[in-house]
């Protein structure tokens, strides 16, 4: 009965167009419903005898399960309360627990965001209830726990090194896309068109994220799936596609989140349940301005709301309604700008801000604006 039923997060969370100002031009992006390494043939072995594609299929295919995410619904009509399933997804079976008995499935967050309840189907449809052990909402990524032993032939499925992808190397994408009728265990092939692609986002990505881009077909129910190398490995999770600007439709523009990028935080979450990272201990907000600083106006940059007493922040003299305009000599205009410098950082790594003072804490001007230099050591504060 649920294949028949409406994709609910296939018209409502898994094919949400965003309007993106990409290449010049405005970008319609939809997202998808998207723990070893390797050197791969490229794209000829498709067309070859030593095609790898056959046996990669029949050995991930049985660990790339359908995710699927229900919420409590209350009818006003019969007074009833219920639960609907209002979103469908992919996920990657990574990792078993001791014992052999259950693991952890790897997804997108978008998949499971706003869900209560959760469920997984396996390749020869195994229903099994899930726990959604964690998510960082930063990078879209999402763990669920299962405790009942996999099916025969589904395995963990390794991970590789995507930092040493790349452009033209085979790239396998697996998932469970659809509509009306999910078409699960879907194979689709073609290379890595792109590397460290910046600035791509449907609003799932609260933290800048280098994306890795393919040809591979990619369509709602991917997201959360498994992007492969010619090994069989797990490379990257299948998140966004771009689809169609006001006069250009795209094709073949498909975009995954980094294997190495998850690999900290699936650990994070599988011990802990969490994400937590080095940082300064300071709210902030976008102001504009001028691109340089002048005694009447403060430039463009990143303004503290607040700072967290006791944190790093404090501890180096960052006040409220400080600018910063630099981290590490990077120019940063917005939040997500200084935390991509800031989380490139380790504990105990200083990051070094240009900052402006042309305010009292109290909000009161000061006569003329100071230019500081501070450095600031990260620390954990969660």
């Amino acid at each position: 009965m649920k294949k028949n039923l409406v994709m609910k997060r296939v018209s409502i969370l898994l094919t949400i167009a965003i309007v993106l100002s990409i290449a010049g031009g405005l970008i319609l992006i939809r997202r998808t419903n998207a723990v070893a390494e390797s050197t791969a043939p490229g794209i000829d072995a498709i067309y070859s005898s030593s095609n790898p594609v056959p046996e990669i299929a029949a050995n991930v295919r049985p660990s790339v399960v359908q995710v699927i995410t229900s919420a409590s619904t209350w009818d006003p009509r019969t007074r009833q309360v219920g639960t609907e399933e209002i979103g469908y997804g992919s996920g990657t079976y990574i990792q078993a627990l001791d014992g052999g008995k259950g693991g952890y499935i790897l997804t997108n967050y978008h998949v499971v965001e706003g869900g209560e309840s959760f469920q997984i189907e396996w390749l020869d449809g195994t229903l099994m209830d899930v726990e959604l052990k964690g998510w960082d909402d930063g990078t879209d990524i999402a763990i669920l726990k299962f405790t009942e032993a996999a099916p025969d032939g589904a395995t963990p499925v390794p991970l590789g090194d995507s930092d040493q992808l790349q452009i033209g190397e085979l790239a396998i994408v697996i998932g469970n896309p659809g509509g009306d009728e999910v078409l699960f265990g879907t194979v689709t092939a073609g290379i890595v068109s792109g590397l460290q692609r910046e600035g791509v986002n449907a609003g799932n990505f609260g933290r800048s994220v280098s994306t890795i881009q393919v040809d591979a077909a990619i369509n709602a129910g991917n997201s959360g799936g498994a992007l492969l190398n010619s090994k069989g490995e797990l490379i990257g999770i299948p998140t966004l596609k771009l689809m169609t600007s006001y006069s250009t439709i795209y094709e073949g523009l498909g975009f995954c989140v980094p294997i190495n990028t998850a690999k900290d935080i699936i650990t994070q979450l599988i011990d802990t349940g969490k994400v937590v990272r080095p940082r300064m201990g300071v709210t902030v907000k976008s102001v504009d301005g001028p691109e340089e600083a002048i005694r009447s106006y403060p430039p463009a940059g990143v303004q503290i709301d607040k700072v967290e007493e006791g944190s790093p922040a404090d501890e180096a003299g960052l006040k409220p309604y400080d600018i910063i305009t630099e981290a590490n000599g990077k120019r940063v205009y917005t939040a997500t700008d200084l935390t991509s410098e800031i989380d490139k950082s380790k504990v105990g790594d200083s990051v070094q801000l240009t900052v402006y003072r042309y305010y009292n804490e109290d909000g009161t001007r000061l006569s003329d604006y100071e230019k500081l230099t501070v450095d600031v050591e990260l620390k954990i504060l969660d």
